[in-house]
């Protein structure tokens, strides 16, 4: 694959879904692009913003908070398995609304909640806990949420 083929391909892919730096290297690396390369592509593609890093973590936290029903851990942790700039991953945090966050929590814990079969409220508690930090949310939320529902 030439040098051309490949930046356009990569445009291809850039301008359908959102990519981060680390992913779009791999995937020119896996086409056979050498390194020297790989970085002017790259160059070129954060250039002319068909990779936008920070627009990427926007997106990617408010797309796994929505539809995944992502905590802030979980969604923090992947975006550093993508090797996001942390500065990114931090602004893109921040930019999650804090009433939508603690309404997404409440029902996720109420339809959990739901499903269970116990009675005890101790056994009900460490199960919507474990639940909750399994998708990602922090103690303290959790906690404030659990005292409201049992």
């Amino acid at each position: 694959m030439t040098n051309n083929e490949a930046l356009s391909k990569a445009m291809k892919l850039c301008s359908v879904k959102e990519y981060a730096v680390f992913e779009i290297h791999e995937k020119l690396l896996s086409w056979g692009v050498f390194q020297d390369e790989c970085n002017t592509i790259l160059k070129h593609l954060q250039d002319e913003k068909f990779i936008d890093e920070f627009r990427m973590a926007r997106f990617y936290a408010n797309d796994k908070l929505r539809f995944n029903k992502w905590g802030r851990v979980k969604i923090k942790f992947m975006l550093q398995q993508k090797k996001v700039d942390k500065q990114a991953i931090s602004q893109a945090l921040d930019t999650i609304e804090e009433e939508l966050y603690q309404n997404i929590l409440s029902e996720e814990l109420h339809k959990k909640n739901k499903s269970l079969k116990d009675t005890d409220p101790y056994i009900i508690k460490a199960k919507l806990y474990q639940f909750a930090t399994g998708r990602g949310f922090e103690s303290e939320i959790i906690y404030r949420n659990l005292n409201k529902l049992v």
